[in-house]
């Protein structure tokens, strides 16, 4: 797992948007994270990946899951 820092985080109404630098887990740019009424969206502006991952809360800090969306 790679622990990386929150950047330029932005707060309106009921939403949250912030970058996680080296973040994207395909080629390793600048992950875009936003957060609405309790579920996130992700896209790196590198590669063009999209996800909808899972966040959890630690004691270390958030935790970025992306789990798995099907078996080939």
């Amino acid at each position: 797992m790679k622990r990386v820092e929150a950047t330029e985080t932005v707060e309106t109404e009921g939403r949250r948007d912030f970058s996680l630098e080296g973040g994207c887990i395909l080629c390793g740019g600048s992950l875009e994270v936003r957060i609405t009424a309790g579920s996130a969206r992700t896209v790196c502006k590198a590669c063009r990946w999209i996800s909808s991952p899972h966040m959890k809360r630690g004691e270390e800090g958030v935790h970025v899951i992306h789990p798995a969306a099907g078996m080939a």
